[in-house]
Protein backbone atom coordinates (compact mmCIF):
# COMPACT_ATOMS: atom_id res chain seq x y z
CA UNK A 1 0.00 0.00 0.00
CA UNK A 2 1.45 3.35 -1.05
CA UNK A 3 0.11 6.62 0.26
CA UNK A 4 1.12 9.54 -1.93
CA UNK A 5 4.58 10.82 -1.10
CA UNK A 6 3.20 14.32 -1.63
CA UNK A 7 1.07 13.86 1.49
CA UNK A 8 4.13 12.81 3.45
CA UNK A 9 6.17 15.76 2.22
CA UNK A 10 3.44 18.08 3.49
CA UNK A 11 3.89 16.74 7.01
CA UNK A 12 7.67 16.90 6.97
CA UNK A 13 9.59 20.11 7.49
CA UNK A 14 13.12 20.76 6.29
CA UNK A 15 16.05 21.47 8.56
CA UNK A 16 19.44 22.18 6.98
CA UNK A 17 20.90 24.25 9.83
CA UNK A 18 23.55 22.39 11.83
CA UNK A 19 25.67 23.83 14.57
CA UNK A 20 29.42 23.97 13.97
CA UNK A 21 31.32 22.24 16.75
CA UNK A 22 35.03 22.36 17.50
CA UNK A 23 37.03 19.35 16.33
CA UNK A 24 38.07 16.90 19.03
CA UNK A 25 40.86 14.37 19.21
CA UNK A 26 40.28 10.75 18.29
CA UNK A 27 40.52 9.38 21.83
CA UNK A 28 37.69 11.64 23.03
CA UNK A 29 35.22 9.32 21.27
CA UNK A 30 35.41 6.79 24.09
CA UNK A 31 34.99 9.43 26.81
CA UNK A 32 32.06 11.11 25.13
CA UNK A 33 30.38 7.78 24.52
CA UNK A 34 30.87 6.91 28.18
CA UNK A 35 29.28 10.22 29.23
CA UNK A 36 26.32 9.43 26.96
CA UNK A 37 25.95 6.03 28.61
CA UNK A 38 26.12 7.59 32.08
CA UNK A 39 23.42 10.10 31.17
CA UNK A 40 21.16 7.46 29.65
CA UNK A 41 21.58 5.20 32.68
CA UNK A 42 21.07 7.83 35.38
CA UNK A 43 17.97 9.23 33.65
CA UNK A 44 16.07 6.27 35.14
CA UNK A 45 16.55 7.79 38.61
CA UNK A 46 15.50 11.37 37.89
CA UNK A 47 16.44 14.54 36.06
CA UNK A 48 19.95 14.58 34.58
CA UNK A 49 21.92 17.63 33.55
CA UNK A 50 25.52 17.68 32.34
CA UNK A 51 27.97 20.54 32.24
CA UNK A 52 31.61 20.82 31.29
CA UNK A 53 34.25 21.13 33.96
CA UNK A 54 38.03 21.23 33.77
CA UNK A 55 39.32 17.93 32.37
CA UNK A 56 35.89 16.35 32.18
CA UNK A 57 32.17 16.68 32.83
CA UNK A 58 29.86 16.98 35.82
CA UNK A 59 26.57 15.09 35.87
CA UNK A 60 23.89 16.48 38.21
CA UNK A 61 21.18 14.00 39.21
CA UNK A 62 18.04 15.20 41.01
CA UNK A 63 15.09 13.06 42.06
CA UNK A 64 12.26 13.58 44.57
CA UNK A 65 13.97 16.57 46.10
CA UNK A 66 17.33 14.80 46.39
CA UNK A 67 20.52 15.66 44.54
CA UNK A 68 23.91 14.08 43.86
CA UNK A 69 26.72 15.01 41.51
CA UNK A 70 29.18 12.88 39.61
CA UNK A 71 32.39 14.44 38.33
CA UNK A 72 33.90 12.41 35.49
CA UNK A 73 37.53 13.24 34.75
CA UNK A 74 39.44 12.18 31.64
CA UNK A 75 43.07 12.37 32.70
CA UNK A 76 46.35 10.88 31.61
CA UNK A 77 45.77 7.84 33.83
CA UNK A 78 42.29 7.21 32.46
CA UNK A 79 38.78 8.00 33.59
CA UNK A 80 38.07 8.68 37.26
CA UNK A 81 34.76 9.25 39.03
CA UNK A 82 34.16 11.54 42.01
CA UNK A 83 30.77 11.51 43.72
CA UNK A 84 29.34 14.46 45.60
CA UNK A 85 26.05 15.59 47.13
CA UNK A 86 24.29 14.90 50.39
CA UNK A 87 21.92 12.01 49.75
CA UNK A 88 23.50 8.64 50.51
CA UNK A 89 20.54 6.56 49.26
CA UNK A 90 20.32 8.23 45.84
CA UNK A 91 24.09 8.12 45.46
CA UNK A 92 24.20 4.43 46.32
CA UNK A 93 21.51 3.62 43.75
CA UNK A 94 23.27 5.73 41.12
CA UNK A 95 26.69 4.22 41.87
CA UNK A 96 25.29 0.71 41.52
CA UNK A 97 23.94 1.53 38.06
CA UNK A 98 27.19 3.21 37.03
CA UNK A 99 29.24 0.18 38.01
CA UNK A 100 27.18 -1.94 35.62
CA UNK A 101 28.06 0.23 32.63
CA UNK A 102 30.62 -1.46 30.38
CA UNK A 103 33.68 0.65 29.73
CA UNK A 104 36.61 0.37 27.39
CA UNK A 105 38.94 3.33 27.74
CA UNK A 106 41.85 3.45 25.30
CA UNK A 107 43.97 5.33 27.81
CA UNK A 108 43.55 3.14 30.87
CA UNK A 109 42.87 -0.37 32.01
CA UNK A 110 40.09 0.61 34.38
CA UNK A 111 38.05 3.31 36.05
CA UNK A 112 38.87 4.75 39.43
CA UNK A 113 36.20 5.92 41.82
CA UNK A 114 36.29 8.29 44.78
CA UNK A 115 33.71 9.97 46.93
CA UNK A 116 33.85 13.60 47.96
CA UNK A 117 37.37 14.78 48.78
CA UNK A 118 38.68 11.34 49.61
CA UNK A 119 42.19 11.22 48.11
CA UNK A 120 42.37 7.44 47.88
CA UNK A 121 40.82 6.08 44.68
CA UNK A 122 39.71 2.48 44.52
CA UNK A 123 40.05 0.69 41.21
CA UNK A 124 36.81 -0.61 39.76
CA UNK A 125 36.76 -3.79 37.75
CA UNK A 126 36.06 -3.45 34.04
CA UNK A 127 32.60 -4.82 33.31
CA UNK A 128 33.17 -5.40 29.62
CA UNK A 129 33.91 -3.23 26.62
CA UNK A 130 32.13 -0.67 24.53
CA UNK A 131 32.54 -1.90 21.00
CA UNK A 132 32.91 0.83 18.39
CA UNK A 133 32.65 -0.02 14.74
CA UNK A 134 36.11 0.16 13.24
CA UNK A 135 34.93 -0.82 9.77
CA UNK A 136 35.18 2.04 7.31
CA UNK A 137 32.39 2.94 4.95
CA UNK A 138 32.96 2.35 1.26
CA UNK A 139 31.36 2.73 -2.16
CA UNK A 140 29.07 -0.27 -1.88
CA UNK A 141 27.74 -0.03 -5.44
CA UNK A 142 31.09 0.58 -7.15
CA UNK A 143 31.37 -3.06 -8.23
CA UNK A 144 27.90 -3.15 -9.79
CA UNK A 145 27.92 -3.34 -13.63
CA UNK A 146 27.33 0.06 -15.18
CA UNK A 147 27.96 2.04 -11.98
CA UNK A 148 27.65 5.68 -13.15
CA UNK A 149 29.82 7.24 -10.44
CA UNK A 150 26.90 9.30 -9.05
CA UNK A 151 24.37 7.86 -6.63
CA UNK A 152 22.10 8.62 -3.67
CA UNK A 153 21.69 6.96 -0.30
CA UNK A 154 19.01 7.42 2.35
CA UNK A 155 18.67 6.55 6.02
CA UNK A 156 16.52 7.44 9.03
CA UNK A 157 16.98 8.35 12.68
CA UNK A 158 14.59 8.28 15.64
CA UNK A 159 12.80 5.09 14.65
CA UNK A 160 13.66 3.40 17.94
CA UNK A 161 13.49 6.49 20.16
CA UNK A 162 10.38 7.03 22.29
CA UNK A 163 10.98 10.77 22.49
CA UNK A 164 11.52 12.95 19.47
CA UNK A 165 10.80 12.94 15.75
CA UNK A 166 11.36 10.54 12.91
CA UNK A 167 13.99 12.01 10.59
CA UNK A 168 14.83 10.74 7.10
CA UNK A 169 17.75 12.08 5.05
CA UNK A 170 19.12 11.47 1.57
CA UNK A 171 22.56 12.35 0.21
CA UNK A 172 23.69 12.43 -3.43
CA UNK A 173 27.42 11.98 -4.06
CA UNK A 174 29.91 11.50 -6.86
CA UNK A 175 33.02 9.41 -6.35
CA UNK A 176 35.19 12.42 -5.55
CA UNK A 177 32.78 13.56 -2.87
CA UNK A 178 32.46 10.03 -1.52
CA UNK A 179 36.24 9.67 -1.29
CA UNK A 180 36.43 13.01 0.51
CA UNK A 181 33.87 11.94 3.10
CA UNK A 182 35.68 8.65 3.61
CA UNK A 183 38.89 10.60 4.25
CA UNK A 184 37.01 12.88 6.69
CA UNK A 185 35.97 9.83 8.72
CA UNK A 186 32.28 9.68 7.84
CA UNK A 187 30.68 6.34 8.69
CA UNK A 188 27.45 4.99 10.15
CA UNK A 189 26.30 7.45 12.83
CA UNK A 190 25.86 4.62 15.35
CA UNK A 191 29.64 4.24 15.41
CA UNK A 192 30.28 7.88 16.36
CA UNK A 193 29.71 10.19 19.30
CA UNK A 194 26.97 12.83 19.12
CA UNK A 195 29.48 15.68 18.88
CA UNK A 196 31.28 13.94 16.00
CA UNK A 197 27.97 13.48 14.21
CA UNK A 198 27.20 17.19 14.49
CA UNK A 199 30.72 18.11 13.37
CA UNK A 200 30.69 15.87 10.28
CA UNK A 201 27.17 16.89 9.24
CA UNK A 202 28.50 20.24 8.06
CA UNK A 203 31.29 18.53 6.12
CA UNK A 204 28.70 16.34 4.37
CA UNK A 205 26.56 19.32 3.41
CA UNK A 206 29.56 20.97 1.73
CA UNK A 207 30.65 17.79 -0.08
CA UNK A 208 27.33 16.46 -1.35
CA UNK A 209 25.97 17.17 -4.82
CA UNK A 210 22.58 17.38 -3.13
CA UNK A 211 20.95 16.41 0.15
CA UNK A 212 17.63 16.59 1.96
CA UNK A 213 16.61 16.26 5.60
CA UNK A 214 12.94 15.65 6.39
CA UNK A 215 11.60 15.84 9.94
CA UNK A 216 8.30 14.47 11.23
CA UNK A 217 7.67 15.88 14.69
CA UNK A 218 5.98 13.65 17.30
CA UNK A 219 2.46 15.08 17.10
CA UNK A 220 2.42 14.72 13.29
CA UNK A 221 4.12 11.32 13.49
CA UNK A 222 1.37 10.10 15.84
CA UNK A 223 -1.36 11.35 13.51
CA UNK A 224 0.20 9.78 10.42
CA UNK A 225 0.92 6.50 12.19
CA UNK A 226 -2.70 6.28 13.34
CA UNK A 227 -3.94 7.00 9.80
CA UNK A 228 -1.69 4.38 8.23
CA UNK A 229 -2.54 1.81 10.88
CA UNK A 230 -6.23 2.48 10.27
CA UNK A 231 -5.65 1.59 6.62
CA UNK A 232 -4.02 -1.71 7.58
CA UNK A 233 -0.45 -0.45 7.27
CA UNK A 234 2.49 -0.55 9.66
CA UNK A 235 5.53 1.47 10.64
CA UNK A 236 7.32 0.13 7.56
CA UNK A 237 4.82 2.01 5.38
CA UNK A 238 5.65 5.27 7.15
CA UNK A 239 9.37 4.57 6.83
CA UNK A 240 9.03 3.78 3.12
CA UNK A 241 7.19 7.04 2.53
CA UNK A 242 9.91 8.92 4.37
CA UNK A 243 12.67 7.42 2.22
CA UNK A 244 10.73 8.12 -0.97
CA UNK A 245 10.15 11.75 0.02
CA UNK A 246 13.79 12.32 1.04
CA UNK A 247 15.13 10.74 -2.15
CA UNK A 248 12.73 12.80 -4.23
CA UNK A 249 13.84 16.09 -2.68
CA UNK A 250 17.54 15.26 -3.18
CA UNK A 251 16.87 14.10 -6.76
CA UNK A 252 15.08 17.36 -7.57
CA UNK A 253 18.28 19.20 -6.69
CA UNK A 254 20.42 16.88 -8.85
CA UNK A 255 18.16 15.12 -11.38
CA UNK A 256 21.09 13.62 -13.30
CA UNK A 257 21.42 11.03 -10.54
CA UNK A 258 20.03 7.68 -11.70
CA UNK A 259 21.09 5.26 -8.93
CA UNK A 260 19.85 5.07 -5.32
CA UNK A 261 20.64 2.80 -2.38
CA UNK A 262 18.33 2.21 0.61
CA UNK A 263 18.78 0.04 3.68
CA UNK A 264 16.56 -3.02 3.36
CA UNK A 265 14.39 -2.76 6.49
CA UNK A 266 11.56 -4.75 4.88
CA UNK A 267 11.16 -6.94 1.82
CA UNK A 268 8.82 -5.02 -0.47
CA UNK A 269 8.81 -3.06 -3.68
CA UNK A 270 7.12 0.05 -2.31
CA UNK A 271 10.29 2.17 -2.26
CA UNK A 272 11.45 1.32 -5.83
CA UNK A 273 7.92 1.89 -7.11
CA UNK A 274 7.61 5.17 -5.23
CA UNK A 275 10.97 6.43 -6.49
CA UNK A 276 10.26 5.50 -10.10
CA UNK A 277 7.03 7.48 -9.89
CA UNK A 278 9.12 10.68 -10.05
CA UNK A 279 12.31 9.27 -11.64
CA UNK A 280 11.34 6.47 -14.07
CA UNK A 281 14.95 5.63 -14.98
CA UNK A 282 16.20 5.39 -11.41
CA UNK A 283 17.80 2.10 -10.40
CA UNK A 284 16.95 1.48 -6.75
CA UNK A 285 19.01 -0.99 -4.74
CA UNK A 286 17.95 -2.29 -1.33
CA UNK A 287 20.68 -3.93 0.73
CA UNK A 288 20.94 -5.16 4.34
CA UNK A 289 23.48 -3.06 6.27
CA UNK A 290 23.44 -0.45 3.52
CA UNK A 291 24.99 2.01 5.99
CA UNK A 292 28.32 0.45 4.95
CA UNK A 293 27.98 2.63 1.84
CA UNK A 294 29.35 6.15 2.21
CA UNK A 295 26.24 7.84 0.77
CA UNK A 296 23.92 5.97 3.15
CA UNK A 297 26.35 6.56 6.03
CA UNK A 298 26.35 10.28 5.20
CA UNK A 299 22.54 10.27 5.19
CA UNK A 300 22.55 8.56 8.59
CA UNK A 301 24.78 11.34 9.94
CA UNK A 302 22.55 14.14 8.61
CA UNK A 303 19.43 12.41 9.97
CA UNK A 304 20.99 11.86 13.37
CA UNK A 305 22.31 15.42 13.61
CA UNK A 306 18.84 16.83 13.02
CA UNK A 307 17.34 14.36 15.49
CA UNK A 308 19.83 15.48 18.16
CA UNK A 309 18.97 19.12 17.59
CA UNK A 310 15.25 18.40 17.78
CA UNK A 311 15.69 16.44 21.03
CA UNK A 312 17.61 19.35 22.50
CA UNK A 313 14.77 21.74 21.64
CA UNK A 314 12.17 19.35 23.06
CA UNK A 315 14.14 19.23 26.30
CA UNK A 316 13.91 22.99 26.64
CA UNK A 317 10.11 23.02 26.29
CA UNK A 318 9.50 19.87 28.37
CA UNK A 319 11.15 21.32 31.45
CA UNK A 320 12.20 17.92 32.85
CA UNK A 321 15.95 18.09 32.33
CA UNK A 322 17.74 15.93 29.80
CA UNK A 323 15.49 13.86 27.55
CA UNK A 324 16.84 10.31 27.23
CA UNK A 325 17.29 8.64 23.89
CA UNK A 326 16.08 5.16 23.10
CA UNK A 327 13.01 3.41 24.39
CA UNK A 328 14.09 2.01 27.77
CA UNK A 329 13.12 2.62 31.36
CA UNK A 330 14.77 6.03 31.40
CA UNK A 331 12.48 7.19 28.58
CA UNK A 332 9.39 5.87 30.38
CA UNK A 333 10.35 7.63 33.61
CA UNK A 334 11.01 10.86 31.75
CA UNK A 335 7.57 10.65 30.12
CA UNK A 336 6.03 10.08 33.55
CA UNK A 337 7.69 13.24 34.86
CA UNK A 338 6.50 15.09 31.77
CA UNK A 339 2.89 14.03 32.40
CA UNK A 340 3.12 15.16 36.01
CA UNK A 341 4.44 18.53 34.90
CA UNK A 342 2.37 19.27 31.78
CA UNK A 343 -0.50 16.80 31.87
CA UNK A 344 -1.32 13.70 29.86
CA UNK A 345 -2.54 15.68 26.86
CA UNK A 346 0.97 17.05 26.28
CA UNK A 347 2.53 13.61 25.86
CA UNK A 348 1.72 13.28 22.16
CA UNK A 349 3.80 16.36 21.36
CA UNK A 350 6.95 14.72 22.72
CA UNK A 351 6.75 10.94 22.23
CA UNK A 352 5.70 8.28 19.75
CA UNK A 353 2.50 7.08 21.39
CA UNK A 354 2.38 3.58 19.87
CA UNK A 355 5.54 2.54 21.75
CA UNK A 356 5.13 0.07 24.62
CA UNK A 357 6.38 2.81 26.99
CA UNK A 358 2.97 4.49 26.78
CA UNK A 359 1.21 1.40 28.11
CA UNK A 360 3.59 1.33 31.06
CA UNK A 361 2.43 4.80 32.02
Amino acid sequence: MIVSELILEYYFKYDHSLKKLKKTEEFVLDFEKYIDLLEETLCSLGNVQTKKINYGAQIILTGTGKKVTLNVYNGKKGISLVWGGGDDELQARAAKLVQEIPLHNKKSEGVSGARGNNVSQNKMENRGEIHFSSSQARLLLADEPGFPGVWMGSDESGKGDYFGPLVVAAVCLDQKGGDGLLHAGVKDCKAMSDSKVLELAEVIEKSALAYSVLIMKPHVYNMRYEQIQGQGGSLNVLLALGHIAALKQAWKKYPRCSWALVDQFAKNESIPEGVRAFAPDMQVFQRPRAEEDIAVAAASVLARASFLREIEELGKTAGIGRIPKGGGEAATNAARRLMQKQGEEALGHYVKLHFANTKKL
